[in-house]
Protein backbone atom coordinates (compact mmCIF):
# COMPACT_ATOMS: atom_id res chain seq x y z
CA UNK A 1 0.00 0.00 0.00
CA UNK A 2 1.35 3.45 -0.83
CA UNK A 3 1.96 5.87 2.00
CA UNK A 4 1.10 9.54 2.25
CA UNK A 5 4.05 11.41 3.74
CA UNK A 6 3.74 14.34 6.15
CA UNK A 7 4.89 16.63 3.33
CA UNK A 8 2.14 15.36 1.03
CA UNK A 9 -0.50 15.87 3.70
CA UNK A 10 0.76 19.41 4.32
CA UNK A 11 0.68 20.15 0.57
CA UNK A 12 -2.88 18.83 0.35
CA UNK A 13 -3.97 21.05 3.26
CA UNK A 14 -2.27 24.00 1.52
CA UNK A 15 -4.23 23.32 -1.68
CA UNK A 16 -7.42 23.10 0.36
CA UNK A 17 -6.68 26.42 2.08
CA UNK A 18 -5.56 28.21 -1.09
CA UNK A 19 -8.70 27.15 -2.94
CA UNK A 20 -10.92 27.89 0.10
CA UNK A 21 -12.29 24.34 -0.01
CA UNK A 22 -14.27 22.64 2.72
CA UNK A 23 -13.58 18.99 3.53
CA UNK A 24 -16.66 18.18 1.46
CA UNK A 25 -15.24 20.08 -1.53
CA UNK A 26 -11.88 18.37 -1.12
CA UNK A 27 -13.57 14.97 -0.95
CA UNK A 28 -15.35 15.68 -4.26
CA UNK A 29 -12.10 16.73 -5.95
CA UNK A 30 -10.36 13.59 -4.70
CA UNK A 31 -13.38 11.35 -5.43
CA UNK A 32 -13.34 10.00 -1.89
CA UNK A 33 -15.73 10.16 1.05
CA UNK A 34 -15.72 13.14 3.38
CA UNK A 35 -14.52 10.83 6.16
CA UNK A 36 -11.49 9.84 4.06
CA UNK A 37 -10.73 13.49 3.29
CA UNK A 38 -10.80 14.25 7.02
CA UNK A 39 -8.59 11.28 7.79
CA UNK A 40 -5.86 12.17 5.30
CA UNK A 41 -5.66 15.82 6.34
CA UNK A 42 -5.98 15.57 10.13
CA UNK A 43 -2.35 15.12 11.18
CA UNK A 44 1.24 14.87 9.98
CA UNK A 45 1.73 11.16 10.57
CA UNK A 46 2.58 8.93 7.60
CA UNK A 47 -0.53 7.06 6.51
CA UNK A 48 -1.08 4.02 4.32
CA UNK A 49 -3.83 4.58 1.76
CA UNK A 50 -5.31 2.77 -1.21
CA UNK A 51 -3.74 3.31 -4.63
CA UNK A 52 -6.81 5.28 -5.78
CA UNK A 53 -6.51 7.75 -2.89
CA UNK A 54 -2.74 8.08 -3.29
CA UNK A 55 -3.03 8.78 -7.02
CA UNK A 56 -5.81 11.34 -6.46
CA UNK A 57 -3.77 13.17 -3.82
CA UNK A 58 -0.66 13.26 -6.02
CA UNK A 59 -2.72 14.54 -8.97
CA UNK A 60 -4.39 17.31 -6.96
CA UNK A 61 -1.09 18.45 -5.46
CA UNK A 62 0.64 18.43 -8.86
CA UNK A 63 -2.17 20.34 -10.56
CA UNK A 64 -2.13 23.08 -7.93
CA UNK A 65 1.59 23.68 -7.42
Amino acid sequence: MPQLTPEMKKALRRVQADKLMTKKDLAKVLSVTEKTAQSITKDNEPQNVKNKVFNAVVYVIAENC
